[in-house]
């Protein structure tokens, strides 16, 4: 499967930012395990440490992700250890999309799957199912304090207005971590952070917004000061 497809300029840009010396990345927030894919594509060489707690997604994400350097773990990261309420989107579509033609049908309509890349810890989004399920949360300080990981050459963060909450649970493991990419702007979610909030937030914490160009949607690109 052509697994860039449009999104061949976006990594590009990250390979060209970040260099070649990117040997370990966490993406929390994983959905199906495609930006996975571009990642291990990109960066042949790193280990890539995948969190998502979205079950539906999981189901796709372990069918289709097949690379000893990418590992998942079934968790939210979030601020807590222990278990959250996890609110579930979808919206009903008669065909799976051009960019996800890799999934078969059958797979995204019985699962649910359109839109559920809009999931969250957090309530406010307009297609949030009527019935939440609960999900196991674990701080990224807890969990890099249990690997054998040594520090964080990359940090993708795609979790739908959960954003502070991640990176309140790195703690002071957030000094492991070398370059930030992130979501922001997200404000249908409770407690979204605004562009401003979120360049707040990474500047007390010891980052600095390096690019301040988006390649899609809302992504700020950051670098520890």
């Amino acid at each position: 499967m052509n697994i860039m497809k449009t999104y061949s300029a976006k990594f590009e840009y990250l390979k060209k930012i970040l260099g070649s010396d990117v040997y370990n990345i966490a993406e929390i927030g994983s959905h199906y395990g495609e930006d996975s894919l571009r990642l291990a594509q990109t960066f042949p060489q790193s280990d890539i440490y995948c969190f998502e707690p979205d079950p539906r997604n999981i189901n796709i994400f372990k069918k289709h992700v097949i690379n000893k350097n990418i590992k998942l773990y079934e968790v939210a990261l979030s601020d807590k250890n222990g278990e959250a309420e996890f609110f579930l989107s979808h919206q009903k579509i008669g065909e799976v999309p051009d960019k996800y033609d890799w999934i078969s049908w059958e797979d995204y309509n019985n699962l649910q799957l359109n839109n559920s890349g809009a999931s969250s810890l957090k309530q406010g989004y307009e297609h949030t199912l009527s019935d939440s399920i609960t999900v196991p949360t674990l701080r990224f300080d807890t969990w890099f304090e249990s690997s054998s990981v040594k520090n964080i050459d990359f940090a993708w963060i795609d979790v739908q207005g959960a954003e502070r909450e991640v990176i309140e649970g790195m703690g002071g493991k957030i000094t492991s971590i070398k370059n930030i990419w992130m979501e922001y702007g997200e404000m249908m979610y409770e407690g979204a952070m605004s562009r401003e909030d979120t360049v707040s937030l990474l500047d007390a914490k010891g980052f600095e917004l390096i690019e301040t160009q988006q390649v899609s949607g809302y992504d700020l690109l950051f670098i520890k000061k």
